[in-house]
């Protein structure tokens, strides 16, 4: 009887801690990338927040380099910013989610990507806010080697209605994240969609070694009064003087070009020790351009602003080249 209690006791012991980290992923290969994709799962998924949108949460392998990698030592899946890689937010601070204001007390408002949740007594939208989920969005997934789709298709009982399609697709050292978001309800949907691009690369701490070039050079900046002043940009490139150990920094750039056709939704973060290198393009004139970070990620966050009639759908992307 003993014995046989030591043994169970072993085998949780083993078992418990692998269970811990079980979350429900895909793969994408190419001979220069391999790309974790953690999948939407209202149980048991890496991410199940309230913030950024569920679908294309991923890491990466570059060669030998890791990026994208964990920037919190603790991770809960329900925490709103228990995340990692280029993740998507729509409707942040700045322009509140479909219905929120709409809504009273105990009602719901809409986040696309994650689902209709509650709306408790608070003055305004609060990102960081983990709320409360009151119907969660059902996705559907197909995966092959190099490319994987994600649907989410909603209909809710206050107007809003889309299908929302986004798709990972591996192409050698190259990355591209599609959407297409089709408004199928009574009321349009206006609303911004930005990428929060947590970089890091093989967890080294941001400061001397982090570089972010712009195509554009930053001009009339809001800069949070608590930005840690290690951080300066000269021309187009956002450099360090010292490691960025405490605090954080916060932009909000100016300067760029928002009028169609514009090319300035393009940032390339270079780690200088290992020359590991990663442009991001997007095919979309910005609508606002962020710049955050601290001591574990630096965040270049460039938005895009959406407005599709019912009926009509709107189609972006983001293209992520990496080099050395």
């Amino acid at each position: 009887m003993y014995r046989t209690i030591f043994i169970f006791f072993i085998l949780l012991l083993c078992v418990a801690p692998l269970r811990a980290e079980e979350y429900p992923t895909h793969t994408l290969k190419s001979e220069e990338l391999a790309v974790k994709v953690y999948l939407p799962d209202a149980k048991d998924g890496f991410y199940r927040g309230t913030r950024f949108d569920w679908a294309g949460v991923f890491s990466v392998e570059f060669g030998k380099h890791k990026l994208f990698g964990p920037w919190k030592e603790k991770h809960n899946p329900a925490n709103n910013d228990d995340i990692v890689g280029p993740c998507e937010e729509f409707g942040s601070g700045f322009n509140s989610p479909l219905n929120y204001k709409e809504a009273q007390v105990g009602e719901r408002f809409l986040k696309i990507g994650v689902g209709e949740l509650e709306k408790p007594k608070e003055e305004k939208y609060q990102f960081f806010r983990n709320y409360k989920i009151a119907k969660a969005g059902e996705w559907k997934v197909t995966k092959s080697d190099g490319k994987i789709t994600f649907v989410q298709t909603v209909k809710t009982e206050f107007g809003y209605a889309y299908t929302y399609t986004k798709i990972l697709l591996l192409d050698g050292a190259e990355l591209r994240i599609l959407h297409v978001l089709e408004n199928h309800g009574e009321k349009a949907i206006s609303t911004d969609c930005y990428n929060h691009n947590f970089f890091n690369v093989d967890g080294d701490a941001v400061g001397k070694n982090y570089r972010l070039d712009l195509p554009f050079e930053p001009k009339d900046n809001k800069v949070a009064k608590d930005s840690n002043p290690v951080a300066t940009w000269a021309g187009k490139s956002l450099t360090f003087s010292d490691p960025l150990e405490k605090g954080s920094i916060y932009f909000e750039l100016g300067g760029f070009n928002s009028k169609p056709g514009s090319q300035d939704a393009r940032v390339t973060m270079k780690h200088l020790p290992s020359s590991v290198s990663v442009r991001v393009t997007g095919d979309r004139p910005p609508s606002r351009f962020n710049v955050w970070g601290i001591q574990t990620t630096l965040c270049p966050e460039p938005f895009v602003q959406l407005e599709i009639a019912p009926g009509k759908k709107a189609l972006w992307s983001w293209k992520y080249e990496f080099g050395k």
